[in-house]
């Protein structure tokens, strides 16, 4: 699924779950990190001022004890002779040696702390060996002349004052390296803070950003929906529905967008075939007022002037081009009838009289101009005619040469013969009246019954049956 706004394929949620949680765990990862790097900084130096260097401090201050015990104990037994002086000299000897051991491996790693170290050796040597061992053994073999202790107590103590010095250079170095290690927890301790302040920062910031973007991308397009749905369900069906959000989201968003176009369009279906059934139903009233009123009474105005004529031959003339008149109107409001009621391609058709009743009702109706009712003779499915086209057509035929029996045949018998086979229908209308005189002028309505079975197919034979006169009107069904 795509973006129309952007035509770029929509993000699934499933997709952006993983990927907020691939963010969160990274973001995570990374702070984790730099927090654990730092603490492992800070350990490290603490470790390698524990162990090393702060050790080596206390060596380098036990190292300048024991030679001072040393030089004291030395000293004291050249001055007193007294061999209890030469307690500290051996034992402060031995703890040289110890301390000389553990030097060698605490500052193995810094050139200038070795270097320092060698030098003490080297001045520690030339006290024992020139100074300290040459006394104490001249004091053993009771050397007392003064001005001999005086000349190597002398010597002795330059010697020691360089040890002593070569001591201060090895015991600043050692101070200088604890102060550098110092410095260096420090810092350790401060990328440490930092990176734990950076992993906090990082997981608000991530936090902030995780809440901003599920609201954005998750919690406001499923508002929006909801809120569209809603309306939409309230009757609002021009409301369109905003597609936004995950591909899921957006799908739902589709859905009900076809939805509320499919319910606009059957509403306006519904609308239009309610339209049409007002219009049809308003045709029908009209119709059946036509029909049941107007046309009747105009039918029954021409089958008056009909009598009218017969019963005065005289003015026959006169009333003619009135019942002629009336002929017209009839057939008029039958076209109009048939127009308002005959079913199109695109209305449900109506429900249409039986062919035998219409015929009988027509039979029954023009007893009155006539005098007498006309025999009547139905034969095979005439009611199968009813909704067709020739069913209306064959009444109007059936009106106008009952009408003209009426007007000119002065007869005292008539039948009427409707014969309905597989494909065709056939009327035949005799009477005993005159006939047809051979100088008659053809008037319309002798046209309108050829006519009206020219245009369905069919043909119509009007001629003299001596006596009287025979109407056959025939037309094909299918």
């Amino acid at each position: 699924m795509t973006d129309p706004n952007t035509g770029t394929a929509r993000m699934s949620l499933r997709t952006l779950v993983w990927l907020a949680i691939g963010i969160l765990v990274a973001l995570f990862a990374i702070s984790a990190a730099f927090s654990v790097y730092g603490r492992l900084v800070v350990r490290a130096s603490i470790d390698d001022l524990a162990d090393h260097l702060l050790p080596a401090q206390r060596a380098v201050a036990g190292l300048v004890t024991a030679y001072v015990d040393q030089e004291t104990g030395q000293r004291g037994y050249v001055l007193t002779g007294d061999p209890r002086f030469l307690d500290p000299y051996d034992t402060g000897r031995d703890k040289v040696a110890a301390l000389m051991s553990n030097l060698n491996t605490e500052l193995a790693r810094d050139p200038d702390a070795r270097s320092s170290l060698a030098e003490v050796v080297e001045a520690a040597d030339a006290w024992t060996v020139d100074a300290a061992e040459p006394q104490i053994a001249a004091r053993r073999g009771n050397a007392t002349e003064s001005e001999q202790v005086a000349a190597t107590t002398a010597a002795g103590k330059e010697l020691f004052d360089a040890l002593r010095s070569r001591l201060d250079v090895l015991s600043a170095r050692t101070d200088a390296l604890v102060a550098v290690q110092v410095d260096r927890v420090r810092s350790a301790q401060i990328l440490a803070n930092v990176a734990t302040a950076v992993a906090f920062s990082l997981t608000a910031v991530t936090a902030v950003t995780a809440i901003y973007l599920t609201r954005r991308l998750l919690a406001r397009p499923i508002e929006n929906l909801v809120a569209d749905i809603s309306a939409v369900a309230g009757g609002d069906y021009e409301r369109t529905i905003a597609i936004d959000g995950p591909r899921e989201v957006a799908a739902i968003g589709e859905a009900v967008d076809t939805m509320r176009t499919s319910l606009l369009d059957q509403n306006l279906l519904l609308l239009q075939a309610e339209h049409e059934r007002t219009r049809h139903d308003e045709q029908d009233r009209m119709a059946a007022d036509l029909h049941d009123l107007t046309l009747q009474r105009v039918f029954g105005l021409g089958l008056a002037l009909t009598s009218l004529a017969r019963r005065h031959p005289r003015r026959a003339v006169e009333f003619d081009p009135l019942i002629d008149e009336t002929d017209s109107i009839v057939r008029g409001l039958r076209a109009v009838i048939f127009d308002l009621t005959h079913p199109t391609a695109d209305t449900p058709p109506k429900e249409t009289p039986n062919l035998s009743s219409e015929i009988g009702e027509i039979v029954e109706s023009s007893a009155a101009a006539l005098g007498f009712i006309p025999d009547i003779s139905l034969e095979g499915p005439v009611d199968s005619v009813s909704d067709l086209d020739a069913g209306p057509e064959l009444q109007a035929v059936l009106r106008e040469a009952l009408s003209n029996v009426a007007r000119h045949a002065q007869a005292s018998v008539c039948s009427v013969r409707v014969t309905a086979g597989d494909d065709r229908i056939t009327l035949h209308v005799t009477d005993n009246g005159t006939g047809i005189p051979a100088d008659a002028a053809r008037g319309n309505g002798l046209a309108n019954i050829e006519n009206r079975a020219e245009q369905l197919g069919g043909h119509a034979v009007i001629r003299d049956a001596s006596p009287g006169t025979m109407v056959e009107w025939e037309v094909p069904t299918t």
